[in-house]
């Protein structure tokens, strides 16, 4: 009997970046990941309590169901990080971010008389892919910022940090695997199996991550819940908008619906198994921008 063909998932994909990184099971692999991409070391925040709270696709029967504002928002002696993956980030991306670490700053502290000389720092880590506008790169810099009064003394320093790391320019950068955060970036945008495996490589940890995901995208009950979960945004976000303000979404005028959300589920699946998009496009007679979209 043949074996089943392995699915793989970037670990850029929304759903697994959070599932992973905000599983306990991986803990040791998130300190190991902000002991590279912040100033704590792995020694310190082993030696602390970690909390971390996220928005598992387990527990969501809505897309727009939101419990926690943010990807994965990690807990620890004062401070508080919220992990953000993006896998296109355009103005949108940079408002919502910037939304977020409002918000989490601005709720941050426990109610009390004392509670607000106690406050807590907030950085954001945000991994972006596939950036624009090109103006937007101007925004993105790493910024710290801080309260002062009406004579321009510092109330409270560094209050939250924001921090950006961009995927889509680690091709155009000889590769260090000395280098951590690095390797971690293209640990994470990894396009197949083989090559986060190869970048996974005489690291015993990333060795572990890597696969642990593997073990997790293709378990059979992880991949019913994420093709269920894939299959009712794409209709909620894509099909019945578009529907509803008239639009085709690129589909030749007198295609049945049935045949359209077929055509998708098919798109779906085959972009799981690494098909190339101009393939999918003539396997199903959707348009690359259709196709694109999905991925």
């Amino acid at each position: 009997m043949k074996a089943k063909e392995k699915v793989f998932l970037k670990l850029s994909d929304d759903l697994l970046f959070k599932e992973a990184f905000a599983h306990p099971d991986n803990r040791n692999i998130l300190i190991y990941f902000l002991s590279c991409f912040t100033d704590f070391t792995k020694e310190y925040l082993e030696s602390v309590e970690i909390r971390v709270e996220y928005e598992s696709v387990l527990a969501k029967t809505k897309s727009n169901d939101r419990s926690v504002r943010g990807d994965v928002i990690i807990k620890f002696d004062g401070h508080i990080i919220n992990l953000e993956a993006y896998s296109s980030f355009d103005r949108n991306s940079f408002d919502k971010s910037m939304y977020y670490i409002m918000r989490i700053f601005s709720t941050r502290t426990n109610r009390g008389k004392k509670s607000y000389k106690k406050l807590e720092k907030v950085i954001q880590i945000n991994i972006v892919d596939d950036v624009t506008p090109k103006d937007l790169i101007e925004k993105m810099v790493e910024n710290t910022m801080s309260v002062k009064d009406a004579k321009n003394n510092e109330i409270y320093s560094n209050i939250f940090q924001i921090k950006y790391y961009r995927l889509d320019t680690l091709k155009k950068m000889i590769y260090d695997k000395d280098n951590l955060k690095q390797r971690w970036l293209k640990f994470i945008c990894a396009k197949t199996a083989e090559e986060r495996k190869k970048i996974a490589k005489g690291d015993a940890l990333l060795m572990k991550f890597d696969n642990w995901c593997e073990e997790y995208v293709n378990d059979e009950q992880t991949k019913k819940i994420f093709a269920d979960w894939a299959d009712y945004v794409a209709e909620n976000k894509g099909l019945r908008k578009g529907l509803a303000q008239g639009e085709t979404l690129g589909i030749k005028k007198g295609i049945a619906q049935g045949s359209l959300e077929k055509a998708y589920e098919i798109a779906k699946n085959l972009l799981k198994l690494n098909m190339s998009k101009k393939d999918i496009a003539k396997a199903t007679g959707l348009s690359m921008k259709e196709i694109k979209s999905l991925a």
